[in-house]
């Protein structure tokens, strides 16, 4: 089975719910509605009567659907068939598409109808999904909505109840009361056949009461035949009407208005185009030499790489020649790092010969400081005792002479140990001259490097593959601006040099429409092409563009509106708000707090999400954009 794309003909009922004079229970109005199914099986006519109009829950809701062929042409005229032999079954789901009952059988009555009955157990919205399979093998299926509501409470009942429940109960007082006089057994003997009957009358009155008003309401559903196919010339009178809806329904409903403005709107030629990555956006990696692939850890499609980053490397394994010359050079080298060696240990016992030279200095000059330090203390004291004329001048001066000695005597020390000191670093700084050579590797490693910044979309080699040079391993794109490239046939060629405005959409991108070109739009005309195809007569149109969260792919399919339209400015309706059924075109008009008109409308240019308005409406009002689905399924009054 499978879906086909329907048309929904109207609703229209039979007289409102009214209670009989007489206190019968209140009957219930229908409510119909159609679908045009076009598909490869062929043309159909499904007209279904639901009774009642607002199912409620528990009550047996009938479905009687007429199911007939449009057959054009031949002896069958051009008005719908009935189909006779066809099997309908029909499956209950909710409004999100879970499944309730699956493949219930709908009677067959004749002329086409068939009926089927449902009792719904919870109130919500529902699709009844009727699938149809002719006689000769074709089939298909379509849905109608349906909202189930709870069914309102009989006071009826429940105050019956309620003096039933007093009436018991007083009764089993009285007999309490009554039986005082007698003790033990004899007053259970006493209380319990009068206790027993009335129970027994409470339970035979409720189910009376259950039986005669139930607990919640109920209406008698008639039996309802299909209905017949409605004139041509009804289908307008069918498709306008007011319907009302409360506030809180409104509210459950999700309705949402929107008033008509006039505004400028993208509309003109219509034409497909195809997604291509901009050509400085599209990269591949090869190897620089042949060899073994080895990949980087993570690498793997839709892996973001950045421009210059290592994505694995090239192993390049040497042949037998090339070993047999690597074994030579790994002979020389071993004999050049013996003689390294051998360099390197004389230089280290220089070394050794300069530090001990440097600690015999440094002990001399040890032992200098220490004579200076005795010579300035004699110094002190013969200035000390020449001021009081216990020593002769002389011993001064032969002190005074003493500490320059000393002070020179540590200064020549010093100055050896500094020496010494650079002489030590200098021949230390000679190892570091003589290095050991490197003995050459059997393999040698070349790293593979990302051209560009973008993501890898395909890797054509794995880790350990032996490869040849120039192969290709991996690509790498970068999506984030894209070129759209459009196909315009050559007489509309004109009208797209004027203009340099254009919308698009895709499947990709569910539906959403972007603008190219406009104050709020993200792109440009980047060129026309110069070359008309001599298959199809069109030449190329490229847009660059900002890739609206990366979900344009290379390839993708794109459907692009090039405006045409200039600076106009005309009165439009969103998309949303508009409904065709039956080549009739109509909007929900709020007329009130609670009023919407179904009004016929009609329509000129079609832009990306808005149509221009040619009469049926005015500046400022307001149009359902949101909840059309349940206004489409409310009675009309």
């Amino acid at each position: 089975m499978f879906s086909l794309p329907v048309m929904f003909y109207g609703a229209s009922g039979q007289e409102a719910s009214k209670p009989e004079a007489n206190g019968a229970k209140p009957t219930v109005a229908s409510v119909t509605a159609e679908r045009n199914i076009q598909s490869d099986a062929g043309q159909f006519v499904l007209k279904l009567t639901r009774t009642p109009s607002d199912p409620r829950t528990g009550e047996a809701a009938q479905f009687v659907v007429s199911v007939a062929e449009k057959v054009e042409g031949g002896f069958g005229g051009s008005e719908p068939a009935p189909l006779e032999t066809a099997i309908v079954t029909a499956n209950i789901t909710t409004s999100g598409g879970g499944n309730i009952a699956a493949n219930l059988p709908a009677k067959h009555e004749g002329g086409g109808a068939y009926r089927l009955e449902y009792v719904f157990q919870n109130a919500g919205d529902y699709k009844v999904v009727f699938n149809v399979a002719t006689g000769d093998g074709r089939v298909f299926s379509t849905d109608f909505p349906v909202t189930v509501v709870k069914a309102p409470m009989n006071s009826t009942f429940w105050l019956g109840l309620a003096i039933l429940s007093v009436l018991t109960l007083g009764a089993l007082g009285f007999i309490f009361v009554k039986s005082k006089g007698a003790e033990g057994n004899g007053r259970l003997r006493r209380i319990a056949p009068f206790a027993l009957a009335a129970i027994l009358f409470f339970a035979l009155g409720t189910v009376a009461l259950a039986y005669f008003a139930p607990p919640r309401q109920s209406r008698v559903i008639t039996a309802q035949a299909a209905i017949e196919t409605a004139p041509t010339a009804e289908i307008a009178d069918a498709l306008t009407g007011t319907v009302s809806i409360p506030k809180e329904s409104q509210i459950l409903f999700g309705i949402k208005t929107q008033p008509v403005e006039v505004r400028q709107i993208t509309s003109g030629l219509k034409v497909t185009g195809t997604v291509r990555a901009r050509p400085d956006a599209r990269a591949v990696v090869v190897p620089p030499v042949a060899g073994r692939i080895v990949l980087r850890a993570g690498i793997t499609i839709g892996s973001a790489v950045g421009r210059g980053e290592q994505i694995g490397t090239v192993e390049q394994i040497l042949d037998v020649s090339g070993q047999t010359e690597l074994e030579s050079q790994r002979l020389e080298v071993e004999a050049q790092q013996r003689d390294v060696e051998a360099k390197r240990l004389e230089i280290r016992n220089t070394v050794l010969q300069l530090q001990g030279q440097q600690a015999e200095q440094r002990a001399n000059a040890s032992q200098a400081g220490t004579q200076l330090a005795q010579a300035q203390r004699e110094l002190r004291r013969s200035e000390n005792l020449l001021e009081v004329g216990a020593v002769p001048r002389k011993r001064v001066e032969e002190a005074q002479t003493a500490v320059k000695v000393a002070e020179q005597s540590v200064a020549s020390a010093e100055q050896q140990v500094r020496l010494l000191e650079n002489q030590i670093k200098q021949t230390s700084a000679g190892q570091n001259i003589f290095r050991a050579p490197r003995v050459n590797q059997p393999t040698r490693s070349f790293p593979l490097v990302s051209p560009i910044t973008g993501t890898v979309n395909e890797i054509k080699a794995t880790s350990g593959q032996q490869v040849e040079t120039g192969t290709e391993l991996l690509s790498i794109s970068n999506l984030s601006t894209v070129l759209i490239e459009a196909n315009v046939f050559e007489r509309d060629l004109p009208l797209v040099r004027e203009s340099t405005r254009a919308s698009f959409t895709s499947s990709a991108l569910s539906g959403e429409v972007y603008n190219i070109g406009t104050a709020d739009g993200d792109g440009r005309l980047v060129s026309i092409g110069q070359t008309v195809n001599a298959e199809s007569r069109a030449v190329p149109v490229i847009y660059e563009v900002k890739n609206p969260l990366n979900r344009l792919r290379d390839g993708n399919f794109v459907e692009i509106t090039i405006d045409t339209s200039g600076d106009a400015q005309v009165l439009a309706v969103p998309k949303s708000a508009v409904v065709m059924e039956q080549g009739q075109t109509f909007v929900y008009v709020l007329t009130g707090g609670e009023t919407f008109e179904r009004r016929l409308v009609a329509l000129g240019a079609e832009g990306a999400d808005f149509y221009e308005v040619k009469s049926g409406l005015k500046e400022s009002d307001r149009v359902v954009v949101e909840g059309v689905y349940q206004l489409r399924t409310t009675q009309p009054s």
